[in-house]
């Protein structure tokens, strides 16, 4: 499942949000894309269009519709946040060096599914993350 701007705008008007002009544009900047963008990145691609566009709203547009379980935000990064439209449970590589992120397959039944024990009543939420070297550095590197 991936983030639609139909989803979106509904999500906006249950809580209350403004659907501006601004925010469905983030939504669409987000819609579908399999990379994973992160707030400077959309800012930088929706400023030239939207000139009174804050990081700010994009930030409170990524909550919104991340709380809803739309999209989600990554935190791989420890100086960046990105952000992730394919919903369904997967995890994410970062190549060190180019900072690339990309989709892992996950085996559901291991990672997902424990059997909560000693300190823990229940897990909401799991995150996987890998970090290496992508093959494109690696060729550089080879070079």
């Amino acid at each position: 499942m991936s983030l639609t701007i139909e989803e979106g705008i509904r999500l906006l008007q249950t809580s209350g949000a403004k659907i501006t002009s601004q925010r469905i544009a983030i939504m669409q900047a987000l819609e579908g894309r399999t990379d994973h963008p992160s707030a400077e990145q959309i800012y930088s691609e929706l400023k030239p269009l939207y000139p009174k566009l804050s990081i700010a709203t994009i930030y409170s547009t990524a909550q919104l519709l991340a709380q809803a379980s739309l999209m989600r935000t990554l935190s791989i990064d420890d100086k960046k946040v990105y952000f992730d439209s394919a919903t369904e449970p997967h995890g994410h590589f970062m190549c060190r060096s180019c900072r690339k992120i990309v989709d892992v397959p996950v085996d559901i039944e291991s990672i997902y599914h424990f059997a909560p024990s000693g300190d823990i009543a229940n897990v909401d939420y799991t995150e996987v993350f890998h970090y290496g070297t992508c093959t494109d550095c690696a060729e550089k590197k080879k070079q």
